[in-house]
């Protein structure tokens, strides 16, 4: 079993407690609870860190009545290869001189060697050939660690779930990635014994059959007890796609054993990803030198949180990250970004599929499965999106940082600017709207002349009100009035207004607010604030 990785912080969110993984696994226990099996397919990455063993975990220990299979003994443990061949090799042999046969052979005159002269070393001669065992007498093979844990042997594991009587049926948890290894036979073998020859043969198994073939009984099983979905006994298979037959999902998906096919597809959102580094950024590194504005420093924090989300995705060990390697100045924000994708675990593929559509479907599609599976492909906010990891080159803590291209540049900067606009619009918009309220103190014409003049679309509601159409105004429109002398608002005023138009133009044509740029409207925004309070 994959041991959980340490998150990059002490007080990292486990993410049992983040809002799109407690959606993901209420579905699954209704799903469960309806008696309904369900198949949870997941990242390589979620299985690597280990907190797809936690997901499971979470998932299975909902219920009170549950059977949790032990993984099968690794065949990956330290010397386990080396003793298993040292072993085979000394069961080949006899090696008791007083055990050996008595052959009475004849004197021709010639010298026979038998093999057991003793000149030192222990005797050794061939054993009688042992009939290998098969598959079903594997006591760590799956239908066995099921009847161990019923208390049955391997042959009786299904009907004791379904037998009529029983008390509340169980769900029956399996870490598929657990079962794709064999301690005997090595990772998806069988092995056979060729009747011609008398030797033992190894034929290759496709990856996951155990579950698959897990599936098949207990559907099978169920439909013979006739039992009502309320009193079945449901699996629950965690599984990478590699862990199953590559038609295995498709098939349950369309009703096979009554199973629900669930992914781990668009389960994070913009929330859980702010919710994990939110505790973080406290403790990040920020830019020094400025003078402490509360409301200023929480725009610019703001700000930083959702660029790291808007840059990361779903990826919570990348954010986690760049949360406390990001000093929250733009122009560093590419080098940060290189280091942090450095030090991630587990590298990203260097190329994707082309998508070919901009919404996500409720499930990858067959020909985005491999690049999901390998975190290249992600679901984000009901979007397809390419990992940043897959464009954007990672750059060692020790070497020199890339020069990215113009490419890299403008993906990079597209996703900073509506990091922007999702913060800053809002404020803007809050700015206007104060700005119009007290332009209308300043006019130099009648508010109505003024609409007629400057308001380029007034809405059609609004017509007989000229007022209220005043202060529907943009900014650019209230700055046109303005520099035309029809409106005389106080410097400070005009000042705030200049302001929130460019902030507005750049932010529109999606680039990027510079830093000063940035300051200073953090700064002017919360003086407004202060001279309206």
């Amino acid at each position: 079993m994959t041991e959980p990785k340490a998150y990059s912080t002490v007080n990292a969110v486990r993410p049992g407690e983040l809002p799109g993984v407690r959606g993901q696994l209420r579905r699954v226990g209704a799903d469960l609870a309806a008696g309904r099996n369900c198949l949870w397919l997941v990242t390589d990455a979620l299985v690597e860190s280990g907190l797809a063993d936690e997901l499971y975990r979470e998932a299975l220990f909902g219920h009170p009545v549950r059977v949790d299979i032990p993984a099968s003994p690794s065949a990956s443990a330290p010397g386990a290869e080396a003793d298993g061949e040292a072993e085979q090799e000394e069961d080949d042999w006899w090696v008791d001189a007083d055990e050996l046969p008595y052959l009475d052979l004849p004197d021709d005159g010639f010298d026979l060697d038998l093999g057991w002269a003793f000149d030192g070393r222990r005797p050794r001669v061939p054993a009688p050939r042992k009939e290998p065992t098969g598959l079903r007498d594997d006591p760590h093979s799956l239908l066995a660690r099921l009847g161990k844990e019923l208390s049955v042997g391997p042959e009786e594991a299904i009907a004791t779930l379904v037998a009529p009587g029983r008390g509340r049926r169980p769900v029956v948890g399996i870490r598929a990635w657990a079962e794709t290894e064999d301690p005997r036979t090595g990772a998806g073998t069988d092995t056979a014994v060729d009747a011609g020859t008398a030797r033992m043969r190894t034929r290759t198994a496709p990856r996951g059959a155990a579950v698959e073939r897990l599936f098949r009984l207990l559907a099978a099983g169920v439909k013979d007890s006739g039992l009502p979905p309320g009193e079945r006994p449901r699996l629950l298979v965690v599984a990478r796609l590699r862990d199953l037959p590559e038609s295995l999902p498709d098939e349950l998906r369309h009703g096979l054993g009554d199973t629900t096919v669930h992914w781990w597809w668009g389960a994070l959102g913009r929330l859980d990803t702010a919710t994990a580094i939110a505790s973080i950024l406290d403790r990040g590194s920020d830019t020094s030198g400025r003078n402490h504005d509360p409301l200023a420093e929480r725009i610019r924090r703001a700000v930083r949180s959702e660029t790291v989300v808007e840059v990361c995705g779903p990826d919570l060990e990348l954010a986690r990250l760049l949360a406390l390697e990001w000093d929250g100045v733009q122009h560093t924000l590419g080098t940060a970004l290189g280091r942090c994708l450095a030090r991630l675990p587990d590298p990203l593929p260097a190329d994707c599929p082309p998508l070919r559509r901009i919404g996500a479907l409720l499930r990858p599609g067959a020909e985005l499965r491999p690049a999901w599976a390998r975190g290249a492909v992600v679901s984000w906010e009901g979007r397809l999106r390419v990992h940043v990891g897959v464009w954007h080159p990672a750059t060692p803590g020790d070497g020199p940082a890339p020069v990215p291209d113009g490419d890299i540049r403008a993906r990079l900067t597209a996703l900073v600017s509506q990091a922007q606009q999702r913060v800053l619009s809002p404020w803007i918009e809050e700015a206007r709207q104060r700005l119009a309220v007290r332009a209308l103190a300043h006019l130099n014409r009648p508010v109505a002349t003024l609409v007629a003049d400057y308001a380029d679309r007034p809405p059609a509601y609004l017509r007989n009100d000229p007022e209220r159409v005043f202060l529907e105004l943009q900014v650019g429109e209230l700055l046109r009035a303005h520099v035309s002398g029809a409106l005389a608002l106080p410097p400070r005023d005009a000042g705030l207004l200049r302001l929130l138009v460019t902030t507005r133009n750049v932010l529109a044509h999606r680039s990027v607010l510079y830093d000063r740029t940035l300051d200073e409207l953090c700064a002017e925004l919360s003086q407004a604030d202060l001279r309206a309070s």
